[in-house]
């Protein structure tokens, strides 16, 4: 007896509009990222203009300079580099540099006593908003490390330790706080994707038989087709019935007949494998698409199904179910549909209660 997992159908949409809303999200990751850096050496310039007559001003121009023309093509490139596998590297390591640039143009403008110091702020707003604890941490300890590399080139630390003491405390405060709200955004975010993942279960599957919906089966069987094509492996389809449900209804009434499909979902449900698909097509028709297996094997499964059936719930029903396997002339999921429901259309005419195969040979009936 096989048990399925309709949780890969989930999985399967959830990872499909995760695909669709990963570039999205990093380009706005990268965008604020870049942003930053740009706030960066534009507040290091209106500095610099203000204070034409401190120490090395025409290094730091060309230092700044560069790092304004970096951190602006970084903006422009952000659409592109925002879908590679790298993108998180590549903004992390930006992120990092940019807290080295200010200990660099600190120590020329004078080392503890420059006001570009307090730029080093910024990488840990960034690492709060965006980023994971992993990167919040390399942010916050590349922004400590600066004020040391600073402090170990400064000649003047003895007039300025009350400032270092306190710049020092404040960055490491800054930087504990960062890591611990990236901590608290990561929890955030992990829950919110449990709940999408949740949803998209529950738009994936009908809600009274936990089989999957119509639209799910027809996303996989789009997908089995090509693979059995790549593969050359079969791949089956059933078409299912339950015969004269509306006189179940009429008799017993809607809450019995639900009972009724409930079973018959449960039914679907435990004799089909994790990659099966078993789906409820609306009303009292139900589908069972089988991968790696061929209309004989198809065939066993509706039967063992059939036998299932007989010997549960508190109102006898039986199925009518039809059978097709794919056609590598035809290898169309309207084409798997349609035989299965030629299939299906002989065992009404025939009498209901039966299994009929449609395949490129002679129809068979059970």
């Amino acid at each position: 007896m096989y048990t399925t997992k309709q949780g890969v159908i989930a999985d399967t949409i959830g990872t499909q509009a995760d695909t669709e809303a990963r570039p999205k999200f990093w380009l706005a990751h990268m965008q604020i990222g870049f942003g930053i850096l740009l706030l960066e050496t534009l507040v290091a310039m209106v500095y610099l203009v203000l204070t034409p007559a401190g120490p090395h001003r025409p290094m730091l121009w060309v230092t700044v300079a560069i790092w304004f023309v970096g951190a602006a093509t970084g903006v422009c490139l952000a659409p592109v580099i925002a879908r590679r596998s790298w993108r998180s590297t590549y903004s992390v390591t930006w992120t990092v540099a940019s807290t080295y640039a200010v200990g660099l143009v600190a120590v020329l403008d004078g080392g503890m006593a420059s006001p570009l110091l307090l730029l080093l702020f910024l990488p840990l707003v960034y690492g709060t908003l965006m980023s994971t604890p992993r990167e919040a941490t390399a942010c916050g300890a590349s922004a400590l490390l600066s004020v040391v590399l600073v402090v170990v080139v400064d000649r003047h630390l003895v007039a300025m330790q009350g400032r270092t003491y306190v710049l020092s405390a404040a960055l490491a405060g800054a930087a504990t706080l960062s890591v611990a709200a990236s901590i608290h955004w990561t929890h955030i975010e992990e829950h919110e994707q449990s709940l999408l993942a949740e949803l998209a279960g529950l738009a994936g599957t009908d809600e009274l038989t936990g089989c999957s919906v119509r639209r799910v089966l027809g996303q996989h069987m789009d997908q089995e087709i090509e693979r059995a094509l790549r593969t050359g492996r079969p791949l089956s389809l059933l078409m299912i019935d339950v015969d004269e449900f509306k006189t179940v209804n009429d008799e017993y009434g809607h809450v019995v007949g639900d009972r009724v499909l409930m079973s018959i979902g449960a039914i679907l449900l435990a004799n089909v494998r994790s990659f099966d698909v078993a789906s409820r097509l609306g009303g009292d028709e139900f589908a069972l698409l089988l991968p790696e297996i061929d209309t004989s094997g198809a065939v066993i499964v509706a039967e063992r199904i059939c036998r299932d059936l007989a010997g549960s719930g508190e109102v006898r029903v039986t199925l009518s179910i039809g059978v097709s396997g794919l056609n590598p002339s035809m290898p169309t999921a309207e084409r798997l549909v349609a035989e299965a429901d030629m299939a299906l259309d002989q065992v009404k005419r025939a009498g209901r209660d039966a299994i009929a195969v449609r395949s490129p040979g002679p129809l068979l009936t059970w």
